[in-house]
């Protein structure tokens, strides 16, 4: 089985960053992450959203950060798994950790943990007729865009995903409807105006769905309102249920760490009470903890100075500027 120096868990902007910083430096990295695609909150819950305290960038859109995040990391050529949930740890003999997930297992000498908040779980739509149409015109994970070209679709919710989503669909579908179960959103107001000027966009509030049906796929949905309780059956080629996700550190709570209020604890390096795993981001938590983009891009340069000399301890003292290496990429 091959063995990799570091294999951070989480695919988020810390760890993308973390993964850049690991491989840039001669750590051969592995990145788990338990969603289908890398970017983690920034392209899961906020896409259209703008990022104001990120250095070096007045103002960028949490898709652009992350899809800038993600060219940096893959330049180095990390290894890349996704849609795969760390269920299990194991200590071998030498030190070093198996790690299995659902259908793969990992070797590795170091583990550092840059989830977040932990894996995110979809919340489900309530109605039975929903879950033969997953990943079958009706979708929890937003798939590329370019699906929805010239498509009929709905968005399902009230929070700033589901607005987000439907303004980012809303420039290649046909049409977006956007129901909502309650008379106002979550959602931030700025956004809502975008979509009540936009031309492709209906906004149907005090709504719900009833039914999904089709022959294989999905095509329409019956809709009601909850104030006439009148029915409604929209065709529909395309469905989004922008329900919120439910952050779960999973297994994690299994591994001997020492937690605190759904967090890792650490110390000075980010490490953790087990020799050798280091965590860093929203997920670490320590005395004066700032949960910012910024501070976990700090605490993952520090944790892999670290896991660096850890690794090789001729190489202690922390990471070499990078303006002193030679790049070939």
């Amino acid at each position: 089985m091959e063995r990799f120096d570091v294999t951070i868990i989480g695919g988020g902007p810390v760890g993308l960053f973390g993964a850049a910083l690991a491989s840039l430096h001669g750590m051969k990295t592995k990145v788990i992450e338990s969603l289908p695609q890398l970017g983690g909150q920034l392209y899961t819950l906020y896409p259209e959203k703008y990022v104001y305290d990120v250095a070096g960038f007045p103002a960028i859109l949490a898709k652009d950060l992350a899809s800038q995040l993600i060219d940096q990391a893959l330049r180095y050529h990390p290894t890349i798994c996704l849609n795969q949930t760390v269920n299990r740890l194991e200590t071998l003999a030498d030190g070093a950790y198996q790690l299995y997930t659902e259908n793969e297992t990992h070797e590795t000498r170091t583990i550092l943990i840059t989830s977040g908040l932990g894996s995110f779980t979809p919340r489900k739509l309530p109605q039975p007729s929903a879950e033969a149409f997953v990943e079958h015109g009706l979708y929890y994970f937003v798939p590329p865009l370019a699906h929805f070209q010239d498509k009929r679709v709905l968005v399902i919710g009230g929070g700033d995903s589901a607005l987000d989503w439907t303004l980012a669909i809303a420039d290649t579908a046909a049409q977006v409807v956007l129901v909502h179960r309650r008379g106002e959103f979550r959602g931030q107001q700025s956004t809502v105006n975008q979509l009540q000027a936009h031309p492709r966009v209906t906004i149907r509030t005090f709504t719900e769905c009833l039914e999904f049906r089709g022959q294989g796929t999905l095509e329409e949905v019956v809709l009601v309102d909850r104030q006439t309780h009148a029915e409604e059956t929209l065709a529909t080629e395309a469905a989004v249920a922008a329900l919120g996700f439910l952050p779960d550190l999973g297994r994690l709570k299994e591994w001997g760490l020492t937690l605190q209020a759904g967090s890792i604890v650490v110390e000075g390096p980010m490490r953790t009470s087990r020799p050798g795993i280091y965590a860093a981001g929203d997920i670490a938590a320590y005395e004066g903890k700032e949960k910012l983009i910024a501070t976990g891009f700090g605490e993952v340069g520090n944790a892999l100075g670290h896991i660096r000399g850890y690794l090789d301890p001729t190489k202690r003292g922390g990471l070499p500027h990078s303006s002193n290496i030679k790049i070939h990429v």
